[in-house]
């Protein structure tokens, strides 16, 4: 069955026995973060539907709270915090109440496509044939990266959804369109004179990243420092004649955008790719893979197309009470924070030659070959009966993209406009940070390191021959009890 129809039974099944409770007073919620926001009651309607408040039992970064005891914030604070994010753009861009009021309610549901453990099930997802498909059908529509958005994107353009939300804008008088809305999610407008509208939600400096950074970084504990109120004030609307109406920067908006980028930087290696948070992604996928390859179903869900991680969040899986015991075992695994450790790191500055590696990280696009190394690694003789093949995995995780240079337009007169890579060398930045902070790793059971690392050097010379220096093995800091 296509995504668009596994998406309209879903969305039919989740609101047959919705009530609207119709709320007639404005709220006023306290974010963390940014402080005081008030919500229409509109607003207040829509973050009371199942399908956003889904969203507070989905993690923002993953088990990160494993490495970081108080990031334990949600999609669903994330979602209010970009209302508030798109909220004082709308301002700074004089937007009509119109547009204002759709930039703040997409703000609110631009996350609705995501699954568990956010980022970490999408890896999953994405590998999906009913994905693929419908990546493949509008190829220009849609990000291969974020498939979380074109499902946001469909969901709303099911029946079920449009007549839920016409009837909440009939009630409330609003004029706001829902087309315009999931319009912004996938960051394209229909017309070329209103895609400002979308770049506030989906675009290179959007209310998305704005709050992401700051909030990522408060909740970890991570320093960090954006002016975002400046930012506001150095963002204009490109309304040259003929071009595409974009939000463009001030020429006195340049440092703060260096700012963003920076801690953009600084967080990938801090947070997103820190290797106890990759382990523990490890591990969640292998929760999905179990279910796979033993053919499991838990709670009449097989996990085998997207609805299904749209049916649950976080909590499903951290508990291991009526889970099948192979499946059990791996959640007691994350309960208990027994987490796999480096057996072995991967970077330019670990191996002996570069041309090695060049071919493994080829690789970082097919998880299906990955996989197959993995096991080739839990077969060898000396970790046979061991351990099992879920407890070994190689992560290659994505560097940090920067397009948002070449993406971004800087106006430095009324006749001069330049993209901002002229004023910043992001391809420098990209280099220097593949050379000397990117890792990837070689996953094992704590007890095994040793054995991991000397087996997986011997595959990864035996298919690549890619050979590695002793950083490899110093920096994967292996246990004093390790065999």
């Amino acid at each position: 069955m296509s995504l668009d129809n596994n998406l309209a039974e879903y969305a039919d099944e989740l609101l047959k026995d919705y009530e609207v409770r119709y709320i007639d007073r404005k709220k006023i919620i306290r974010d963390a973060v940014f402080g005081t926001h008030e919500l229409s009651p509109l607003e207040v309607n829509i973050i009371d539907l199942p399908f956003v408040q889904r969203l507070r039992g989905i993690h923002q970064t993953a088990l990160a709270c494993l490495t970081y005891p108080s990031a334990t914030h949600n999609r669903f604070e994330h979602s209010l915090g970009v209302s508030i994010m798109a909220t004082k753009m709308g301002k700074s861009l004089r937007v009509d109440k119109k547009t204002m009021d759709e930039i703040r309610v997409a703000g609110l549901l631009h996350d609705i496509g995501h699954g568990p453990f956010s980022h970490a099930s999408e890896d999953v997802v994405k590998e999906f044939p009913e994905i693929h498909d419908a990546l493949n059908s509008t190829p220009s529509l849609f990000s291969r990266e974020k498939p979380h958005e074109m499902i946001g994107y469909k969901l709303l353009q099911t029946n079920a959804y449009q007549t839920l939300f016409e009837d909440l804008f009939k009630h409330y008088k609003s004029d706001i369109e829902l087309r315009n809305i999931y319009s912004m999610i996938v960051g394209k407008m229909p017309k070329k004179t209103e895609q400002y509208k979308a770049d506030v939600i989906n675009s290179p400096f959007d209310a998305d990243k704005l709050d992401y950074l700051v909030r990522d970084a408060h909740f970890t504990g991570i320093k960090m420092s954006i002016d975002i109120e400046r930012f506001f004030a150095t963002q204009l609307i490109d309304t040259r004649e003929g071009k595409t109406q974009r939000i463009i920067s001030d020429m006195g908006g340049v440092h703060i955008l260096e700012q963003i980028l920076f801690n953009k930087m600084l967080l990938f290696p801090s947070i997103y790719n820190h290797h106890k948070v990759r382990a523990a992604v490890c591990t969640i996928k292998s929760l999905f893979e179990i279910i796979k390859d033993k053919n499991l179903k838990i709670n009449e869900l097989q996990f085998d197309k997207v609805t299904d991680f749209l049916s649950i969040d976080d909590c499903f899986f951290l508990s291991a009470k009526g889970k099948p015991k192979k499946l059990g075992n791996q959640i007691k695994k994350i309960k208990e924070r027994n987490l796999l450790k480096r057996a072995l790191v991967i970077s330019k500055r670990t191996v002996e030659s570069e041309e090695g590696l060049d071919k493994l990280l080829n690789l970082r696009d097919r998880p299906d070959i990955l996989r197959k190394i993995a096991k080739i690694i839990a077969n060898d003789g000396e970790l046979k009966g061991k351990c099992e093949y879920y407890d070994i995995w190689i992560d290659l995780p994505d560097a940090p993209r920067f397009p948002e240079p070449s993406q971004c337009v800087v106006k430095i007169t009324d006749e001069h406009y330049e993209n901002l890579d002229y004023f910043l060398p992001v391809a420098e930045w990209s280099r220097s940070f593949a050379t000397n902070k990117w890792r990837g790793y070689v996953f094992g059971p704590s007890k095994l390191q040793l054995t991991v690392n000397r087996v997986s050097q011997k595959v990864f010379e035996d298919l690549f021959n890619l050979k590695f220096n002793d950083h490899a093995t110093i920096l994967a800091k292996i246990s004093s009890y390790a065999s």
